[in-house]
C-alpha cells in the first residue's frame, strides 16, 4: 500500500514538473498574431482618412487606402468583425472628420503624412 502511495505521489510530482516547464516556455513567435481591435483600427484610420479628405487629398488615393485597410482587416479578424465593427467605426470617424471645419495647415500636413504612412502599411 505504501509503495502505491509513493508511486502516485511521484507521478503527480512528475506531471506538475512537466506542466511548470511547459508553462514557462515562451510562445512560438511564428504562430502568434498581433492583437487587432476592429473598432479602434476603424476609428483611427477613419479619422486619418477623413482629415486627409478635408485637406484636399485625392479621392482615388483615399479609396486605395480604404480597400487595402479593409483587406488587411478581413485577413486579421474575418468578415463578420470587419463588416460589423471596423467598417462602421471607420465610416463614423470619416463622416465626423469631413463634417468639421477645415483643419489648419499644420494639421493638414500631419494628416497627409499620416495618409502616406497608411499607404505604405503592408
Amino acid at each position: 500500500m505504501r509503495s502505491a502511495v509513493c508511486r502516485v505521489c511521484a507521478f503527480t510530482l512528475a506531471v506538475l514538473t512537466a506542466f511548470a516547464a511547459w508553462a514557462q516556455t515562451p510562445p512560438d513567435a511564428g504562430h502568434a498574431r498581433p492583437l487587432v481591435i476592429p473598432q479602434a483600427e476603424g476609428e483611427r484610420e477613419g479619422k486619418t482618412l477623413g482629415r486627409a479628405l478635408a485637406c484636399g487629398a485625392e479621392r482615388e488615393r483615399v479609396e486605395r487606402v480604404l480597400r487595402a485597410g479593409r483587406a488587411r482587416m478581413l485577413a486579421a479578424v474575418g468578415r463578420a468583425l470587419t463588416e460589423e465593427r471596423y467598417v462602421l467605426a471607420l465610416d463614423d470617424a470619416m463622416r465626423l472628420e469631413t463634417s468639421l471645419p477645415a483643419p489648419s495647415p499644420a494639421s493638414c500636413e500631419k494628416a497627409l503624412a499620416a495618409l502616406e504612412r497608411l499607404e505604405k502599411t503592408p
